[in-house]
């Protein structure tokens, strides 16, 4: 039997509260979209957790919560995973001058499995 993997796209996806829902149930991520900057870099931030998480690497994870600089994005961790772990999370406004723009990169995520822990 093939095991089927589920994926999701979060649409308004504020911090991630219903991403988080959806990969403790064992769905895989293909895109967050938000258009506010510091909730999508919570949501880098938790993307990059669940993939150090998966490639049992937590230590990374952990050394940059001790670490972190207050008021500081979390590029020091985001450098830690692959590109493709953060580029999932597209910081945009849904609207009718960037939805093809938002659809690209949508789909470029899906053809390249970017979204792979």
């Amino acid at each position: 039997m093939i095991k089927k993997e589920y994926t999701f796209i979060d649409l308004f996806a504020g911090a991630g509260g219903l991403s988080e829902g959806f990969i403790k149930a064992g769905f895989s991520p293909i895109a967050h979209i938000e258009m506010k900057k510091d909730a999508c870099n919570t949501l880098k931030t938790r993307s990059a957790f669940h993939y150090l998480r998966a490639k049992d690497k937590l230590s990374i994870y952990k050394e940059y919560l001790k670490n972190k600089v207050e008021g500081s994005d979390g590029s020091a961790l985001w450098s830690q995973v692959p590109l493709g772990i953060t580029d999932a999370v597209i910081c945009a406004t849904i609207g009718k001058d960037s939805i093809n723009d938002i659809f690209n990169k949508v789909d470029k995520l899906k053809i390249t499995g970017l979204f792979e822990p």
